[in-house]
């Protein structure tokens, strides 16, 4: 049974949500049903922007854009980054409770001796795995298709993407328990969680787009954009712990 050790104490929540967190990326390593997608989503579409721009050059080069007027190109690159993060990430989030609707098991899952925001826990981990994974293929492709040297500001990058993705992954993850036990939860998550991260990718582009250029962590740790997202992050965390159990109801 899930959380007996082998000494034959329970352990506590963290271990018990690791269990769990384990179990899914377990399942995923055997089935491979959402990473190779999200994968694969995210490497034709990197592909495919790689020939709608002009050759690499300059990242303060502006470009005009008929519905937008005239942005930086690295702007543009910014954009091209985490919307296809966010579709990606959208791919992996409609089959968090996949396996368990499949196998009719989420009742089963839901007696599991473990608080209701611990599966939440567990549920969001494993998406954040998949997500990071995601990004690790996704942004040394963007610096070789697009010339984007990320060497001077990487570790501020690398800050950003993770802030953007626990607040990506907590919001995609009770949005997908709303549309777990729907017949259209493929269409119905994006439309629930599209307007709630829109913060949050916003801020990732405004950021990321500076680092792009050039700037460090104090070009953005000094800007709103950052508060944002730390806020965002703790108020969802919380809201996505405390409203599974209703969500998952």
């Amino acid at each position: 049974m899930i959380g007996v050790a082998a000494s034959g104490s329970e352990p506590g929540f963290i271990g018990k949500t690791l269990v769990l967190a384990r179990k899914d990326l377990r399942i995923e390593t055997r089935a491979r049903d959402t990473l190779p997608p999200m994968l694969a989503f995210a490497f034709a579409v990197t592909l495919l922007l790689a020939f709608t721009l002009p050759a690499p050059g300059p990242l303060r080069r502006p470009i005009d854009i008929p519905a937008a007027g005239t942005v930086r190109l690295a702007d543009v690159l910014a954009g091209f980054l985490w919307i296809t993060v966010l579709f990606a990430g959208l791919i992996g989030f409609a089959r968090t409770f996949e396996t368990e609707r499949r196998d009719g098991a989420l009742e089963v899952l839901l007696l599991a001796p473990l608080d209701r925001s611990g599966l939440f826990v567990a549920k969001a981990v494993a998406n954040l795995v998949y997500i990071v994974l995601v990004e690790i293929f996704l942004l040394p492709a963007f610096a070789i298709l697009y010339g984007v040297d990320l060497g001077s500001s990487f570790g501020a990058l690398v800050l950003v993407a993770l802030l953007v993705d626990i607040g990506f992954v907590s919001t995609g993850t009770l949005f997908a328990s709303l549309a777990a036990r729907t017949r259209s939860r493929e269409l119905m998550l994006p439309i629930l969680a599209l307007p709630a991260v829109v913060p949050v990718f916003i801020a990732a582009v405004e950021l990321s787009s500076d680092l792009f250029l050039g700037g460090g962590f104090d070009a953005v740790t000094e800007t709103g954009w950052f508060a944002i997202l730390v806020v965002f992050d703790i108020v969802f965390s919380v809201v996505g712990a405390l409203g599974f159990e209703f969500a998952i109801e």
